[in-house]
């Protein structure tokens, strides 16, 4: 019998060995497939939470990237219209001849040098007696927004009426070419030209100037007692409509309109003479005052109140 299964083993030892490699085979693909399969897994799935991380990565860089652009841009633009001094000669003429004027009382030629000139600003040139003269006269422009335009800061030494030293001061104007001349554009109602100076006065190069500008005032007040005195006083005169207390009478120091909003561009109610007297309902916004008279109720600048 053990012989007969030798016989038979040595018959078929080539189909059993057959058998057994083509089992060897399959175990190994089967675990290799598994291995592969298990490992491109794990693969795919590190460089999803990679490529998340590197996405947030790159869009806190874009991000800080964006704000560097956006301050390297305004600071370009900045460069680009830095204050110039006393560049155009033009315009120096236009604003020495302003001030000039100004200091002579001269309100017919003020009118010929500004698009726009109402009895507010001629009875603050004319009631302001106490200013003598403007010298020592700079101009400093920035761009405008359009060509041929500009934003004008004016530096002067302003001389008081029996005080011996100047004043430094600085005033902003906007100058625009109309018909072949400059003329200063005095439209306070012109609300793109009033936002474009705003603007302007954050730029580093006109914040630096009217620091410079208060500290010469400061220190010339230091220097000179009377001229201190002189500018405490006038803060006083100034303001002394809107520091009346409401329900008190004012009196127009000269012709003037009462308006039914505070502003130049409030439809004009009454034209009051000079010595008029009002009563005060309320302070308003930008020195203007509500006042009430003949039973109508307006608003009349308050420099031309007392």
């Amino acid at each position: 019998m053990l012989d007969n299964f030798r016989e038979w083993l040595s018959d078929n030892l080539r189909y059993i060995l057959l058998g057994l490699a083509i089992l060897v085979v399959l175990v190994v693909l089967f675990f290799g497939i598994k291995a592969l399969t298990g490992g491109a897994s794990d693969k795919d799935k590190k460089p999803d939470a990679q490529t998340e991380q590197q996405k947030g990565s790159d869009d806190t860089k874009k991000s800080k990237d964006s704000d560097v652009d956006a301050k390297a841009q305004d600071e370009k633009k900045e460069d680009e219209n830095s204050l110039e001094k006393n560049a155009y000669p033009e315009v120096n003429s236009l604003i020495d001849a302003f001030y000039t004027a100004w200091g002579d009382k001269n309100v017919d030629r003020m009118k010929e040098l500004t698009d726009s000139f109402d009895a507010t600003d001629e009875a603050k040139v004319l009631n302001a007696t106490y200013i003598e003269s403007y010298s020592n006269i700079n101009v400093y422009t920035k761009k405008g927004l359009t060509d041929d335009s500009y934003v004008v800061f004016v530096s002067y030494d302003l001389k008081f009426t029996d005080v011996a030293t100047p004043a430094p001061g600085l005033a902003q104007l906007y100058v625009v070419k109309k018909d072949d001349k400059y003329t200063i554009h005095n439209d306070k109602s012109d609300t793109e030209v009033n936002e474009y100076i705003d603007k302007t006065n954050q730029d580093e190069d006109v914040k630096k100037l009217i620091s410079e500008v208060e500290t010469n005032l400061n220190k010339a007040m230091e220097s000179d007692a009377d001229l201190k005195a002189f500018e405490e006083q006038l803060g006083q005169e100034t303001s002394m409509a809107s520091m009346a207390d409401n329900g008190s009478t004012l009196t127009t120091q000269d012709v003037c309109n009462m308006r039914s909003e505070a502003g130049t561009d409030g439809e004009i109610l009454q034209e009051l003479q000079a010595g008029t007297k009002v009563t005060k309902v309320d302070n308003a916004e930008n020195n203007w005052i509500q006042v009430e008279y003949n039973g109508q109720t307006g608003y009349i600048f308050g420099d031309l109140l007392q």
